[in-house]
């Protein structure tokens, strides 16, 4: 299986549904895509600010 992005004008959409439907295919917007990552992300961050902003400084600035 293989992901694509494929942009269409807004007025071949109904048409392209229609036929990824016909060929057994997946199909989805971006968007409901970017929605299931953040819903997937947890709800309390892993780490603190401070420690984002040591971590960024340790590989950008070999600190």
């Amino acid at each position: 299986m293989e992901d694509l992005v494929l942009t269409i004008p807004l007025q071949d959409a109904a048409f392209v549904e229609t036929l990824a439907e016909r060929m057994g295919w997946r199909m989805r917007k971006r968007r409901t895509s970017v929605e299931r990552f953040i819903g997937s992300c947890p709800k309390t961050p892993l780490m603190t600010d401070k420690e984002i902003q040591e971590e960024v400084n340790a590989v950008r600035y070999g600190r």
